[in-house]
């Protein structure tokens, strides 16, 4: 692993978006470029960070709390969605290698049915043309079987399959997963896109969702580059919703 990623252990953290933003430059510099790809991994955050402003619970050493740092300078920023659909499918694919399907709710959270496994925070600096730095958050439910309250049913890996895994181990394997579907992005990002489409809950499938004007029946009619998301109601009318503006039901 040390020949392909640049990872950086603490057992600590407020967060580890923020210390990879904090860090960066030093990162970057150990690393030894911007093509490295560069991960930071606590065991304990007192301060994670989740999408909608919402924190990240997680007890000691029993999740994988990540941070993936890249320097995509070749995405313009128009398409940077290509980022969270290419870490979304990297979780997806670690899951899947250990025995677990999950599917990905719009934008990039990780389910199992109506359980959230996993959430992603993408993070993302800009030049005038291109995308100079994304700070990638992955909070992923390891070995944690006892959670605190909270809106959404949260589950983890060890529930879902009776069984405990090696921290150090999901995220090589994620880590791994990563650095496939990065690679992607230049190479082959129409399959990229095709692919996290379909593995959307609510694809070609009528889901509930809410909005400001309440609740409706939908289908997912696509994703667009920039990631606004694209519903066909079951009146037939189209709907297109930027992040936040809508809420799959679960």
């Amino acid at each position: 692993m040390a020949d392909e990623f640049f990872i950086k252990h603490l057992r600590v953290v407020d967060s580890t978006n923020n210390y990879a933003r904090e860090a960066a430059d030093a990162l970057w510099a150990e690393a030894g470029g911007h093509d490295r790809i560069v991960a930071v991994i606590a065991d304990l955050q007192t301060a994670g960070r989740g999408q909608r402003g919402n924190s990240w619970h997680s007890r000691p050493g029993e999740n994988l709390l990540l941070t993936v740092l890249v320097a995509p300078r070749f995405l313009a920023p128009e398409r940077q969605f290509l980022l969270s659909q290419a870490v979304a499918l990297a979780v997806r694919d670690m899951l899947r290698e250990c025995g677990i399907e999950a599917s990905l709710k719009w934008p990039n959270d990780i389910y199992v049915a109506d359980r959230k496994l996993a959430g992603i925070l993408v993070e993302l600096d800009y030049e005038a043309d291109y995308i100079s730095q994304a700070i990638i958050g992955v909070g992923l439910n390891v070995n944690q079987t006892q959670f605190p309250p909270l809106e959404r049913r949260p589950v983890s890996m060890r529930l879902l399959t009776n069984r405990s895994f090696g921290v150090t181990s999901v995220a090589e394997r994620f880590l791994r997963s990563f650095r496939r579907r990065y690679s992607m992005i230049t190479l082959r990002p129409e399959a990229l896109c095709r692919e996290y489409k379909r593995s959307l809950i609510g694809w070609n499938e009528p889901m509930k969702y809410t909005d400001v004007s309440g609740s409706f029946v939908a289908k997912i009619e696509d994703v667009e580059p920039d990631g606004h998301l694209l519903l066909r109601r079951d009146d037939a009318t189209l709907s297109r919703y930027a992040f936040k503006e809508v809420e799959l039901c679960l």
